[in-house]
């Protein structure tokens, strides 16, 4: 069944599709069957822990050169669920590797093939590593912000970081299709950042949640995620909820 459910929520870009019609004409069939076994049980690593939080999934974005999931859930969700979600991926890619590794020991499979195999795992592994929005390595980055910093810091650090990098890979390499998709993921990471903002804003209204931890913050806009918080206002420290309302009531006086 999860199985069944995880190959449903795929879906292939037409990019994909070009990139995987060109490799067939050229002969690249090894390649190919590399590529997407690594992508797929990669995206499943993701995937399998996610549905074992009962995570919401859009779908399963599969690219030439990895893979996307898109949820659809609240922003402050656990921070060691959302590591442990995010490490899964490049752990399931390593015990792929690792099978691979034992057929190619005992002769299962041909060096030519295991290299293939190795080069690409390699690749795609150090790849996703790199802290730029999208790839796993924001993720994990973003993971550590958030335990140091409030959210909106948070998210103005990881743009700041992702955009230095891109910078770099822009220089440093000449792949066209890559090079587009982190751009513009990150420039939509960073026109949507007030809608992020106001949205978990939002949930802190209206979801009740059990974080036992408290922080006192002097404005609505620090705000950290896995926390409540109480809020200065008129010299007086407010629950979410109350501030919010209050917040809301003023609005309503002046209007």
């Amino acid at each position: 069944m999860i199985i069944k459910n995880f190959f449903k929520l795929i879906n292939i870009s037409k990019y994909t599709y070009i990139i995987l019609l060109f490799a067939l004409l050229g002969g690249l069939i090894k390649d190919i069957v590399s590529i997407i076994i690594l992508i797929l049980f990669h995206e499943f690593g993701h995937y399998f822990i996610s549905y074992l939080f009962k995570y919401n999934i859009d779908s399963i974005n599969i690219y030439p050169f990895g893979g996307l999931i898109k949820y659809n859930e609240i922003i402050d969700k656990p921070l060691l669920e959302e590591l442990l979600i995010t490490l899964a991926g490049p752990l399931n890619q390593i015990i792929i590797y690792l099978l691979f590794f034992l057929l190619y020991k005992y002769h299962h499979i041909d060096t030519y093939l295991f290299n293939i195999f190795k080069n690409y795992h390699y690749s795609i592994l150090i790849f996703n590593l790199l802290p730029i929005i999208p790839l796993d390595g924001s993720k994990l980055i973003n993971i550590i912000l958030n335990k140091l910093f409030n959210f909106r810091l948070s998210y103005y650090l990881l743009i700041v970081i992702s955009f230095i990098l891109s910078i770099f890979l822009v220089f440093r390499y000449n792949n066209i299709v890559i090079l587009s998709f982190i751009l513009y993921e990150l420039i939509l990471y960073i026109k949507n950042k007030n809608i992020i903002f106001n949205r978990f804003i939002l949930e802190k209204y209206l979801y009740k949640n059990n974080y036992k931890k408290y922080k006192y913050i002097p404005s609505i806009n620090k705000l950290y995620r896995n926390k409540k918080h109480l809020i200065k206002y008129n010299n007086i420290y407010l629950s979410e909820k109350t501030y919010i309302n209050n917040i809301y009531k003023d609005n309503m006086d002046k209007a």
